[in-house]
């Protein structure tokens, strides 16, 4: 089978690799669509994450069980599905409070065990969901992305009447747009360098996109979306904040940052951070998209065989970030 497969830093390889052989108590998934992820790029551009290489990368996904082995029950061959792609300890304090996403060991699939950038993909039956039928298996590939813009939605605690600011309008950041949406905020703002992304903002359906942050007092807001993970971008979403505000970081840093707290302590801000999301997030997603209440479809910027798996890293690394969310299709896939 096919699979992209990280060797280093900015060399990600598709070759042949054995199909894995479902054993007792795992499903052997045919992968439909994988979505390239922030935290992929981490690893192409840093190579961050990972534990040994070659690693097959990628840890969103939607698909179709192609076996199940012994003992699994509960799903069958031909069940559509997405996965939970995190990897805990299952031992710590947070793991047994089903926190898993603060577990100090936390890793996901395409760093730590081979990813769903492959025609096929073996899982636990207890890191799956079967999807409805009536959910295509392209929009359940965003179910993983959008559990996370939901996690950050309820960090912040956003609800109708809250003046939102979000910095980064990469997928994370679209997806956070709508989940406002969808949690009653009336007005959103939105700050990105690229005219291309902030084209996607606007196309979303925000209502004040810039290029730079505001540097008058009456354009604070209530609650900022940190979603970039760069030093300038975390002093900018403090100075954009009323006092009393929220700060919820959700960019991961690849670099050692200086920054200032005097703005954090004089205005009494509340500085949340976000990892992943919990297991009902990634539930409520698949209810979201399935349900209508959020279309997920003007994410996707471009959709691309495996195959040209090298050609999408470079486009989401380039200077001029023109594309937003990238999903491979595999081939047998028709719609």
């Amino acid at each position: 089978m096919l699979a992209a497969r990280y060797y280093g830093i900015g060399d990600v390889r598709v070759e042949e690799v054995p199909r894995p052989v479902c054993a007792p108590g795992e499903v052997l998934i045919k992968v439909a669509y994988a979505g390239i992820c922030g935290s992929d790029l981490h690893i192409y551009r840093k190579g961050m994450f990972v534990t040994y290489i070659p690693v097959t990368m990628g840890h969103e996904f939607s698909g179709v069980v192609a076996e199940v082995g012994a003992d699994v029950t509960g799903l069958s061959p031909g069940d559509a599905v997405v996965g939970d792609p995190r990897v805990s300890c299952g031992n710590c304090e947070w793991c047994r409070q089903g926190q898993g996403n603060r577990c100090p060991e936390l890793g996901f699939i395409g760093e730590v065990s081979p990813g769903c950038f492959a025609e096929y993909l073996l899982m636990k039956p207890e890191y799956l969901l079967k999807i409805p039928q009536s959910m295509s298996l392209r929009k359940a590939a965003l179910v993983e992305p959008l559990a996370v813009a939901l996690h950050i939605a309820a960090i912040a605690k956003l609800t109708p009447g809250v003046s939102l600011g979000i910095v980064g309008a990469g997928p994370i950041g679209l997806l956070t747009i709508l989940a406002a949406r969808a949690a009653g905020i009336s007005r959103v703002a939105v700050v990105d360098l690229s005219p291309g992304r902030r084209a996607f903002a606007e196309k979303l359906g925000a209502d004040l996109v810039m290029e730079s942050f505001p540097e008058d007092a009456s354009s604070q807001v209530d609650v900022v979306i940190e979603a970039v993970g760069v030093e300038n971008t975390l002093q900018g979403a403090v100075k954009w904040l009323k006092p009393g505000g929220r700060l919820i970081m959700a960019g991961l840093y690849e670099d050692k940052i200086c920054f200032d707290p005097n703005d954090i302590v004089n205005k009494e801000l509340d500085v949340k951070g976000v990892n992943a999301y919990g297991t009902g997030d990634l539930k409520k997603a698949t209810d979201y998209i399935d349900g209508g209440i959020i279309d997920v479809t003007p994410v996707v910027s471009h959709i691309l065989p495996l195959a040209s798996a090298a050609d999408a890293f470079t486009m989401l690394t380039a200077s001029d970030k023109n594309a937003a969310k990238i999903l491979f299709k595999m081939d047998y896939c028709k719609t």
